[in-house]
């Protein structure tokens, strides 16, 4: 069999052993089929009365009055979209219409030039309204949205984000990170910076895994990303790390894990919480399912591992899954050894089988976290006799832990030869 054969489902249907499944579609009867969003849908939607317009930041949140007992409703949320060229922000009004707030001007219920955004559960709406030098702080009642108040003071405010107790603002012509208790907060926290733009902040927040509080911040002007813990830099990652283009909005799961943007290499790079590269989604520019047009605002909902994605022309969603990359597999006829790269954080079983299917040793079995693995298994059964020669497959399968795991598992399998001693039958022919 060559290396390696996969099977893999996703809603019951077999996919390419090649397609990358860090992220993956939601199965038919979660979305109806419906996980690209374009001009003509937000038409439909909206009689027309707006075209997207260099769409940049996005925030996915679950109100508050929408919450309810039942856990399975919790993917019913609320994103909010910039449309930046109109200056308006596009959101869900309800499950089942699309509303849009502001217009380009500099009155307090217009926006100019807006990008980043970021929105509360109990409906405070943060905006990074560039060309009117604030951050426009908004209020949602119902389905509609007014102005609250404004935080002033910014050259060329860029992106907003929230941990769960401050607001974080990037500056990209004054080059500042600057942290707020409040909007009205008159004594930020300010930290220089090198040109930033996007920035994702965590460590308050109800849905995380308990990791430290740390930003995560697009710095050099796109090029680099740079992580924050008290105001130090503790980690960096440059394009060069992702064979990355060009950084626009970043957003960090419930884990820690980094996602961002890149808009003009139409990818999105992901980075563990140390930055160090997992993988990358997207196969360049077009209109195909795993290519993008150019996207830029990112948002990933932590609870069930939605995310959804801002393009040129609309916008695109997806859920968590997982996958190994640079899979290598090597025997020399004593045993074998299996090594790789998770990139997202699966239940994984590595098994070694007889040619009958049976279990000859259990390699490893669990939840692992994203990252380098590498198996060893030296030709012994657990008792620790050396099997029989002949045929053997290994078998690696990893299944999510987010929403998708029950709609999604991938399998590797490889079949190799053993050396050692000939099987003996004995008198029941039962293998020893």
């Amino acid at each position: 069999m060559n290396f390696f054969l996969i099977a893999m489902i996703i809603g019951g249907f077999t996919t390419d052993h090649d397609e990358n499944t860090t992220m993956v579609y939601p199965p038919y009867g979660h979305c109806m089929g419906i996980y690209r969003a374009g001009q003509d849908q937000l038409s439909m939607l909206l009689g027309g009365m707006l075209q997207f317009d260099d769409p940049q930041g996005l925030a996915a949140v679950l109100p508050l009055a929408w919450d309810t007992s039942d856990p399975g409703d919790d993917d019913e949320l609320a994103v909010y979209g910039v449309n930046s060229g109109s200056g308006h922000i596009i959101y869900n009004a309800s499950m089942y219409a699309l509303g849009f707030y502001g217009g380009e001007g500099s009155g307090p219920d217009e926006l100019s030039s807006p990008h980043g955004i970021a929105a509360t559960e109990s409906g405070i709406v943060y905006v990074a309204d560039t060309g009117n030098h604030r951050v426009a702080v908004l209020k949602r009642s119902g389905q509609r949205i007014s102005p609250d108040t404004f935080i002033e003071g910014f050259s060329e405010p860029w992106d907003v984000a929230l941990d769960g107790q401050y607001i974080w603002v990037t500056d990209r012509a004054a080059g500042t990170l600057s942290r707020y208790t409040s909007a009205t907060d008159p004594n930020p926290v300010v930290v220089s910076v090198n040109s930033p733009r996007g920035v994702a902040a965590t460590g308050y927040g109800e849905h995380s895994s308990g990791h430290s509080a740390c930003q995560v911040v697009i710095t050099d002007d796109g090029t680099v990303l740079t992580k924050f813990v008290d105001g130090a830099v503790t980690a960096t990652a440059d394009l060069s790390r992702c064979g990355g283009s060009f950084f626009n909005f970043v957003e960090m799961d419930y884990h820690g894990n980094v996602w961002v943007t890149d808009s003009i290499g139409c990818r999105i790079h992901k980075f563990d919480p140390q930055l160090n590269y997992l993988d990358s989604w997207g196969q360049g520019y077009g209109d195909a399912d795993d290519r993008f047009l150019n996207p830029t605002g990112l948002a990933i909902w932590d609870r069930f591992g939605q995310i959804f994605v801002a393009e040129s022309s609309g916008a695109r969603y997806f859920w968590l899954g997982t996958d190994i990359r640079n899979l290598s597999f090597s025997s020399d006829g004593n045993g074998c050894t299996v090594s790789g790269r998770l990139t997202e954080r699966a239940t994984m079983i590595v098994n070694v089988n007889h040619a009958d299917g049976s279990v000859a040793r259990n390699l490893y079995s669990g939840r692992r976290s994203p990252g380098y693995f590498n198996f060893e298994w030296d030709g012994t059964r657990l008792q620790g006799q050396n099997v029989y020669a002949g045929e053997y497959t290994l078998s690696i399968n990893i299944e999510p832990i987010y929403s998708s795991r029950t709609y999604f598992d991938k399998t590797w399998l490889h079949d190799f030869h053993m050396d050692g001693p000939e099987e003996v039958e004995e008198t029941a022919g039962v293998r020893r």
